[in-house]
Parts: structure tokens; C-alpha cells; sequence
């Protein structure tokens, strides 16, 4: 136990619509709390020792009036579930989608650096690095082309890439993404492209994510300090837009802040172990359908995003992430963007500030 602290430090935070595989948990010992967040009509039930299932209903028990700052059915649920870890004093929160598959010596892995300072590898990569870089696919057994992480922009997948650097970096780790066997995490509209490849490795265990550089924060695996959630909102998702509904890119767009915050702390976030093997493969139509605008609105987010950053100073993550949702908001007002835009945005930017003072005041 020492390798990860104590179990009873731990919380698990699963979202889901069905009833929770206990054989994908197989590896989480028992003392460690799980806690799933119901995003059906109240259908699942605690099938676990130590585990506690979050229905709609808690979300106006715990949140009163800004239960509407949880969405519903959608996977960015989770954050009521970050939310209930950091209110009930966990010290470290792990999450995970319901079709992720644990090994032997999970939390070992991502608590080898969660809280720690380390000294590792850094990878640098102008704007972005590509994080399925980092693993081994293949199909039918064959090495194949590159492929990019969902969320990766379309702008910056340059053929023959730049080649990314590595050099030494020493920090404490807030956040670890661990990765995944078999089915990788990539865009819909990439899978109509070619045959889906298969994960098979990792190629690095463990990559820091240098400072400066940005990359695509899969949520499906992580593990981070809960002194990270106020900053750590997954942005509401299912969420209207010119008359279409966005999905998909809530993990993306909140790992983009969250990683430019931590900069500024000098602290770190790593890639690599330990994977889950990623069972299931979604339905490529909907969730091209759910990525579209997306797509279509990542030109204006990152540009507002680096904006806010900049008047951001160190502090506390709910300082900076307060200070930071403010000025995103000032930077959505001034900007003249499409009347659907402006709208989607302004109604994010209010969501984040009232995220950010729940935390205010402390437990």
C-alpha cells in the first residue's frame, strides 16, 4: 500500500448509465471508495462494497441552485462526482468511463507521481504533441500510419510531423492520464477513414508534458490531487449550438485549461502508465455528430482561452481558476464572434465562474 498511500485517501469517480462491470474494477482494492454518478433515470444501483451512487436528485441536495451546473446525459457529469470526492476530503481522485477494463497494480501506477516531485521526461511539441504517439498500434499485427488523439487539431496534423524534443524536467505531478490497450481514444470522423487500429503498448511509461505545450487530456483514465478540481470543471457538455447539440470535447477543452494553469504554477501533468484496456468502441455516427461543432469552435476557444490565461497570477487552483473564468468571460464579451457562438460561449464563461466559488469558501 505504501507504493500509492492509503486506500481510504483514494476515490474512484465513474459516470454511467448502466449497471457498473465489478470485473473492470477488479484491481481497485475494496477499501477504496467508488463513486458512480447515475446519469440514466436513477436505474443503477451500488453493487460494491464501498461504493455510492449519485443520482439527478443529489445534485439539487448537494448544489441547491446550481445543480444546473451539472449536465445530464453526458459523461462531463463526472464533475458532481469530482465535486462530492473534493467536498467529502479525498485526497487523491482517479476517474474512469465504465467500459475501462483495470490491471494489476493500477493505483500503484498513478501513484508513483500523483503529489510527488519528480524528475522526468518532458516532451515538447509546438503547439501540440500528439499523445497516441506515445503508444503501439497496430492491425492485424502490422505497424500502421499515424493516428491522432481525438481533439487533436486538424490544423496542426502536419505530415511529416516536426519531431517532438525531450529534456529533463523536475516538478510536482497534479494530474496523471494514463493511457489504454485496444481500442484507442480518436475522432469519429477519423474512424470512417481507415481501419480502427488496435493499442497493443505503451512506448514511453512515463512523459512529462512540457511546459508550453499542449496536447488532448482523454478523461476516460486519470488520476489527479482533488486540490485540482476547482480547476478541473469538465465543461458542461450535450450542450446547444446553432440549433445542434456539441459532445465530446468537454475532457479536451478542460485539460487545455487546466494544463495552462498549471504551467504557471510550474506544476506538472504526465501521460503513460497505467493503461486500462478500453473495451468498447462507440457508435461513429453520433459521435461525429457530437464532435462536429467542436470542430467548427476550437478556432475561437483556444484564442480565448490564452487570452483569459494571461491575466491569471499564481495562487491556489480556485484562485487562478477564478480569475481565470472572469477573464474568459471579459474575452467572450469583447470578441465579435457568430451570434450561436457568442451565446454558447457566454453561457460556458457564467457556468465557469459559479463552478469556481463553490470552492470559495472550503469544505
Amino acid at each position: 500500500m505504501e507504493t500509492f498511500g492509503q486506500p481510504a485517501e483514494w476515490a474512484v469517480v465513474i459516470p454511467s448509465i448502466r449497471t457498473i462491470n465489478l470485473a473492470y474494477l477488479a484491481a481497485i482494492p475494496e477499501e477504496v471508495k467508488i463513486l458512480v454518478v447515475d446519469d440514466s433515470n436513477g436505474t443503477i444501483r451500488p453493487n460494491r462494497v464501498n461504493m455510492e451512487v449519485y443520482t439527478y436528485v443529489d445534485y439539487k441536495e448537494f448544489l441547491g441552485s446550481e445543480e444546473t451546473l451539472i449536465p445530464r446525459k453526458t459523461d462531463t457529469c463526472r464533475s458532481f462526482g469530482f465535486y462530492m470526492a473534493w467536498r467529502q476530503g479525498y485526497r487523491y481522485i482517479v476517474t474512469l468511463d465504465d467500459d475501462c477494463m483495470t490491471h494489476p497494480g493500477f493505483l500503484a501506477a498513478h501513484g508513483a507521481v500523483l503529489g510527488k516531485i519528480c524528475s522526468l521526461p518532458a516532451v515538447s511539441s509546438t503547439p501540440w504533441y500528439n499523445t497516441l504517439d506515445n503508444l503501439v498500434l497496430e492491425q492485424d499485427g502490422s505497424p500502421l500510419k499515424r493516428w491522432y488523439a481525438r481533439g487533436y487539431p486538424y490544423c496542426y496534423r502536419l505530415e511529416p510531423p516536426p519531431p517532438p524534443t525531450v529534456s529533463p524536467v523536475q516538478g510536482r505531478v497534479v494530474c496523471n492520464m494514463g493511457m489504454w490497450l485496444q481500442v484507442p481514444d480518436i475522432n469519429g470522423i477519423d474512424k470512417i477513414a481507415g481501419d480502427v487500429p488496435q493499442s497493443v503498448d505503451l512506448k514511453e511509461e512515463r512523459l512529462a508534458i512540457a511546459p508550453g505545450t499542449s496536447f488532448s487530456l482523454c478523461i476516460m483514465n486519470v488520476a489527479f490531487l482533488a486540490e485540482i478540481v476547482p480547476a478541473f470543471y469538465q465543461l458542461p457538455m450535450n450542450a446547444p449550438v446553432c440549433n445542434a447539440r456539441l459532445d465530446r470535447f468537454g475532457d479536451i477543452w478542460s485539460g487545455y485549461i487546466l494544463k495552462k494553469l498549471a504551467d504557471i504554477r510550474g506544476d506538472l501533468l504526465t501521460i503513460g502508465a497505467p493503461v486500462v484496456t478500453h473495451t468498447k468502441m462507440g457508435n461513429t455516427v453520433r459521435e461525429m455528430q457530437g464532435e462536429h461543432f467542436g470542430h467548427l469552435l476550437e478556432s475561437h476557444f483556444y484564442p480565448l482561452v490564452d487570452e483569459a490565461v494571461e491575466e491569471v497570477s499564481p495562487g491556489s487552483y480556485q484562485e487562478m481558476y477564478h480569475q481565470f473564468a472572469r477573464s474568459f468571460a471579459r474575452s467572450v464579451k469583447k470578441r465579435k464572434l457568430p451570434e450561436g457562438y457568442q451565446a454558447f460561449f457566454t453561457i460556458m464563461s457564467e457556468k465557469m465562474i459559479r463552478w469556481s466559488l463553490l470552492f470559495a469558501a472550503g469544505r
